[in-house]
């Protein structure tokens, strides 16, 4: 009876450590489970009614919602500049949360959540878009010291907030995670703002183009990929990153060919609002070959070649917390973050390559 009673209490041990290790598992390749919502609404999609293979599976469920991301992008685009000014701040609101939710869920932090978005508000209205900070009632000088004043009262809140001295390195660790989420994600939205102020179609261009190289790149690397690219994105292949990148350098220049045949979306904006102009008067617009065709060469080269390391940078980030993805909102992309990764750095290099070369 005594051996019996070992065995059963061995195997409600072994039940209860795989129970554990499913749970780790799970937790560690899915950061939230996805809103009843979501998963409704996954379940309409066509693929969900093919006999397919996993494999295949994953590749439909991808393909469709990346249908619908681009669907939604142009139709915010067909707004004009507060379409694409609303489109930024929506990413990087969603980015920056998925970003803090997996600090707090890696660091165990309690009690500073509201310290973190009030963290991301003050950078948001220090970082704020010439034409929305115009309608303040304060000078810009006035918004600057008004930020600093914020800042420093959260510098205050956040050492109070340390009660014991083995709190100090996992706090630290949430404050630097919480400014690097903002170096990565306020800072390149604020950029990216200053570049639709140029015309439309930079932005347009630089976020289409990061787009077209990552799916190139998956497209390549899912029928022909077998050579591991790095270590920190095991997915990614040699050949996806070849393959995507030829075709990026191929079709940048046509794309901003057909984009400059819209003059609306070549005008400058102000107050986000597209300015009256005639393209033909810009030497950047005007001639044969126009020099926007061999801008966008160049961005495409960057976008081909630089504009994956952020992506890489993430992966390697996701991984050292032991996470696949920052979220689950887009199902066969993971979160907001994970399909716009790559956009942030593209933002802040369409901004300094306009502001040195361009113009």
């Amino acid at each position: 009876m005594a051996g019996k009673e070992v065995r059963e209490d061995n195997m409600d041990n072994k039940e209860k450590v795989a129970s554990e290790e499913a749970a780790d598992v799970k937790d560690r390749y899915l950061l939230a489970e996805p809103s009843l919502l979501l998963q409704l609404g996954s379940a309409l999609l066509p693929s969900n009614y093919m006999n397919l293979s996993p494999r295949w599976q994953g590749w439909f469920v991808r393909g469709q919602s990346g249908i619908l991301l681009m669907s939604c992008f142009y139709t915010l685009v067909s707004l004009g500049p507060p379409g694409l000014f609303f489109l930024t701040c929506i990413v990087q609101l969603a980015s920056f949360y998925e970003v803090m939710q997996l600090g707090h869920s890696v660091t165990k932090v309690e009690g500073l959540k509201t310290w973190s978005w009030l963290l991301f508000c003050v950078a948001n209205l220090h970082y704020l878009d010439p034409s929305v900070s115009s309608l303040l009632p304060i000078s810009p000088p006035q918004k600057t010291a008004l930020c600093y004043i914020l800042y420093t009262s959260l510098m205050v809140w956040f050492v109070l907030s340390i009660r014991k001295t083995s709190q100090c390195l996992t706090r630290y660790c949430l404050l630097a995670w919480a400014h690097m989420a903002i170096l990565f994600l306020t800072v390149q939205a604020y950029l990216m703002n200053l570049t639709l102020q140029h015309g439309m179609v930079w932005y347009i261009f630089s976020m289409s183009i990061i787009t077209i190289n990552d799916i190139a790149a998956y497209m390549f690397g899912f029928f022909f990929g077998s050579t591991p690219l790095i270590v920190l994105s095991p997915k990614k292949t040699v050949e996806g990153f070849l393959g995507g990148g030829l075709v990026t350098i191929l079709l940048g220049p046509a794309y901003g060919y057909f984009l400059q045949q819209f003059p609306y979306l070549t005008c400058p904006t102000e107050n986000l609002s597209i300015t009256n102009c005639d393209p033909e008067d810009s030497a950047t617009f005007s001639g044969d070959i126009p020099a926007f065709v061999m801008h966008c060469f160049i961005i495409s080269l960057f976008a081909s070649t630089i504009g994956p390391v952020a992506g890489f940078f993430c992966s390697g980030f996701k991984r050292a917390c032991n996470k696949k993805n920052f979220g689950s909102l887009i199902p066969g992309h993971g979160g907001v973050l994970d399909r716009c990764d790559c956009m942030f750095l593209m933002a802040s290099f369409t901004y300094m390559y306009l502001e040195n070369i361009v113009f």
